[in-house]
């Protein structure tokens, strides 16, 4: 009766191997083992299940991962209507199971595979890792929508060439919609990512040696960009900014997020034959930031203190969240000015709904006329930027404005334009304010025995100054508790 089963779903349990007998059900269509963290491998006889279109052992951006499993089996290769491989494990050792190991070329024939595949190399032979990834094939997988390769246990004193090699060797087909990279231990990414003109997603984590990438720009159809944990990268693109038309700078680049890149300087480097013999630094400076992402939604820049110049920003309409970054790319955006020649100049960051400005340290104010553009914001959130002296907020500016946290700033002594405003303007949509660890002269007085204060903000229906709520849901409670376990 079991033969007849078309659809079986295994997934997260704790078995370390499937019965043999399973290779039994030869009208197998879907074999679900997503979540199986402790399975070490696959049936011998997998090749038997000549009608399985699909088999999912999960895969690591689902965190659902067959993390122990080993190795494929050998004979996978001859399943030539699978259409879902969620993963291929690469054997870390294949010495002792040579008879039960299948290689990467094992997809060789797997031509009608679609939807997202991860490649995980645990291991290699040295010998014949290139002739066994070039073997899988991979740009004749024209259905294929999502690669993602990933080295494990990476001998970062091995070959570094052999590394370039390899990764050169899994050129996908230029259909390929997502592309992830994962602890790479070569130096150089291979020429092909310039020219897989279809890609919307680029994922590239923990590929220590890297210095550059090739030139993304030439990608059209690129929408998120998602750069992690590179500590040699300096540049993104060592092909300096002269040459590059606006019109096709990242035209469709909806979300940037760049994390853990602390040696990361700035997006280009700047060769000297491109600068003029008589232009000193900052009209260099001035000359690296005139291209602008045109689309650009959402961007996180976390941990990169040395990234100081990069393309401008103004069309953000989601977040931007700056965390142990220099301000100096906030700062120039802020700063835009309109073409001469347009008339559709749109104000820099005026769709703008979320700002957080986290440990950055080199921020000791930001623009007034930037700030008054922010006229979509719905939170504003600074912590720890420990030079921060002035902000001068505009009530005008910010009718949209529900959320303000201040916190750890201890030199911070205004939050308004002018003296004429009060310690604060009026905010007419602000729902929540909290004003923490900030100068003496802003850490006092906030409550309705201020003058100059309190009708500025009796609005707002919760209040905390330093962590004691002053008002809360509406209702007046100075002294009350801490936000934290309050009554």
């Amino acid at each position: 009766m079991l033969k007849h089963v078309k659809y079986l779903d295994l997934s997260n349990n704790e078995m370390e191997a499937l019965p043999n007998s399973v290779t039994n059900l030869v009208n197998l269509q879907v074999l679900k083992l997503n979540g199986c963290w402790h399975l070490k491998e696959l049936p011998r006889g997998i090749n038997k299940l000549i009608n399985l279109k699909h088999l999912d052992v999960g895969c690591t951006l689902d965190d659902d991962l067959c993390e122990s499993l080993e190795y494929m089996s050998r004979g996978i290769g001859k399943l030539t209507s699978l259409q879902t491989l969620s993963c291929f494990v690469v054997a870390k050792n294949k010495s002792g199971k040579s008879e039960m190991v299948g290689g990467l070329d094992e997809l060789s024939r797997l031509n009608e595979l679609r939807g997202s595949l991860e490649i995980r190399v645990k291991g290699y032979e040295r010998d014949s890792c290139i002739l066994e990834f070039e073997g899988a094939k991979l740009e004749d997988k024209q259905y294929l929508q999502s690669l993602t390769i990933t080295w494990g246990d990476i001998d970062m004193d091995s070959d570094i060439d052999l590394y370039d090699n390899m990764l050169q060797s899994l050129q996908p087909n230029s259909s390929l919609q997502g592309l992830g990279v994962e602890d790479h231990a070569g130096m150089r990414f291979p020429s092909w990512l310039s020219y897989l003109s279809n890609l919307v997603r680029i994922r590239l984590v923990g590929c220590k040696r890297l210095e550059h990438i090739p030139p993304l720009y030439g990608i059209p159809s690129l929408e998120e960009l998602f750069i992690r944990a590179m500590d040699n990268l300096e540049y993104i693109d060592s092909e300096g900014v002269g040459g590059k038309e606006v019109s096709k700078f990242f035209p469709f680049l909806k979300k940037l997020d760049i994390r853990y890149c602390t040696s990361l300087k700035g997006w280009w480097k700047k060769s000297r034959g491109e600068m003029k013999d008589d232009s000193d630094e900052s009209t260099a400076e001035e000359e690296l930031i005139m291209l602008s992402f045109p689309r650009l939604s959402s961007l996180t820049i976390h941990d990169c203190p040395n990234l100081t110049s990069m393309p401008l920003f103004p069309t953000l309409d989601e977040d931007l969240w700056l965390w142990g970054t220099s301000s100096m790319p906030l700062q120039h955006t802020m700063k835009m000015k309109p073409p001469v020649y347009s008339s559709s100049f749109i104000r820099p960051l005026s769709n703008l709904k979320g700002l957080r400005i986290w440990s950055s340290n080199d921020m000791e104010s930001l623009p007034e006329v930037g700030l008054q553009n922010l006229s979509s914001l719905q939170q504003l959130e600074i912590r720890y930027c420990s030079r921060l002296e002035s902000l001068p907020l505009h009530g005008q500016g910010m009718p949209s404005l529900q959320q303000l946290t201040i916190y750890e700033c201890p030199r911070l002594k205004s939050l308004s334009v002018s003296k004429s405003q009060g310690m604060i303007p009026y905010l007419p949509s602000l729902q929540e304010l909290e004003i923490t660890s900030l100068s003496e002269e802003v850490s006092r007085g906030w409550g309705k025995e201020s003058e100059e204060v309190w009708p500025n903000i009796k609005h707002i229906p919760n209040i905390i100054i330093n962590r004691y709520y002053i008002q809360k849901e509406g209702r007046y409670v100075e002294g009350e508790g801490l936000r934290w376990g309050i009554k």
